[in-house]
Order: structure tokens, then sequence, then C-alpha cells
């Protein structure tokens, strides 16, 4: 058996996420779209394994999937234009590569880095294909406010009051490193963690955004963190603004 790594990027709007969850929806996934082509080439059941499970809706850059199959006398080269062939114009295989059998694209990840794009409402250019991947806002947000939050979610913590899914093994996370930064027509969310709950980066998301917008303290996090009350966390921000930027090793 030979052990492929790939690097994917996707229009996520499309999907209902990277994962599929049953067999008649596995067309509606970027890993059924995979794996429907790769179980055609190699005339068996061919399984995807990504680094990150995006939700429906969400783009990524820089996704990294691994898969194992029979050795069928084809290049690296043969096997990715095979690919190409039959994907979507929403999917992309960047790069694919034969790796060593131990790889594994979910459990050797070491820094996973999302991006959230806000379209600022003073912004002086239009929002046009921009709209696909930006949320467009309604209010000017205070970015100091908002790089204060930031900080304060940086290091280890218990992430139970970001997510909206019930009881998690873990819910203990690192972030690395969250900053705001805002250009002229954007204010974009930075986020590097080693590992995500189920729509943990929204839920950051909407309460920077909510910081921002004077909704909420700052000290909301902290509260946050030391209660696990899901009240002092902000709204979930909208999946198509989000992006998975990187997967490191």
């Amino acid at each position: 058996m030979n052990n492929y790594k790939m690097l994917i990027a996707y229009d996520g709007r499309r999907y209902k996420g990277w994962k599929h969850e049953k067999k008649d929806s596995a067309d509606k996934s970027i890993q059924g779209k995979l794996e429907g082509i790769l179980s055609k080439l190699y005339n068996t059941n061919i399984e995807v394994i990504g680094a990150v499970n995006t939700d429906a809706g969400v783009h990524a850059l820089g996704q990294v999937a691994n898969f194992k199959a029979p050795d069928i006398d084809l290049s690296e080269k043969e096997i990715h234009l095979y690919i190409e062939k039959y994907l979507t114009e929403d999917i992309i295989v960047k790069s694919l590569k034969k790796v060593d059998d131990r790889f594994h694209s979910r459990l050797n990840n070491k820094k996973i880095t999302y991006q959230y794009r806000l379209w600022k409402k003073d912004s002086k250019d239009f929002l046009l294909f921009e709209r696909y991947q930006t949320y467009r806002l309604k209010e000017i947000l205070n970015i100091k406010g908002m790089q204060l939050g930031a900080e304060r979610l940086v290091g280890k913590h218990d992430f139970s009051a970001f997510t909206n899914k019930g009881k998690s093994k873990n819910t203990v996370k690192e972030l690395f490193d969250v900053n705001v930064k805002e250009t002229d027509n954007e204010i974009q969310i930075n986020i590097t963690g080693n590992d995500f709950l189920v729509n943990m980066e929204r839920f950051i998301v909407g309460t920077l955004m909510q910081i921002g917008s004077g909704q909420k303290n700052v000290s909301s996090i902290d509260d946050a963190f030391a209660t696990l009350n899901k009240d002092h966390v902000g709204h979930k921000a909208m999946a198509h603004s989000l992006c998975l930027m990187e997967v490191l090793y």
C-alpha cells in the first residue's frame, strides 16, 4: 500500500463540509467527491482523511489530506492528473506526493490556522467578488477592543463555552496566536491553534465582533473561561467568510 499526501483548496459554498456523514450524501462533501474519484481509479473503496473537518460553507486554501491505496503502477503526476480530470471547478488538489506510511493528516498536525474576513462598513470600494468569502459589516467596529479581546484568547483554555456541540472528550485547546488586522477594506481575524472544537472558530469571531460593537466587554472572554457559560460568548459567525489557511506538521 502507498500513502499519499494532498494539499487541497476549495470553495465550500456548495458543500455540507469536508466530511460526509452518510453514504447517500457523500457527493455533497469535499471528502466524498475525492473518495468517489479515487475509488473509481483504484476500483476499490478509498478513504480520504482530512486534517480538519471544516463546516458546511467554510472554504480552504490549505487543507491537507492523505489516503492509502494499492500500487497500480501510476506515478504521482498521473494520479494527480486523473483527480484533476474529474474534480469540479470549486475543488483543487494543489499538490500530491507519496509520503511515509506513518503520516496521518489529522493525528500528526501541530498547528491549524483559520482566517475570517469582515468587509468594513466604511470601505470606499464596492463589495463584488469578495462577497462570496467576506461578511459585510453593518456597523463600524472598535478594532482596539477586538485586539484586546484577541489577546485574552491566546493560551491553553477550556473552550467549552465556544462550541454548540454537546459534551466533548477534550475541551481544553491551545491557541498560539489570535490577531485582528485592519486593511483599507477589511478586518481580518487570524486564529492559530493546536485543535478546534465544532464551530469554535466561528464563536470566537462572533465574540470579537460583539466586543467591537460594544455589545460585550473584553472581560466576557475571561468570564466564559471561568464559568464555561455560553451567555458570555458572542453569536456564531457566518460560515462563508471563514477559510482554513494552513495546516502545519
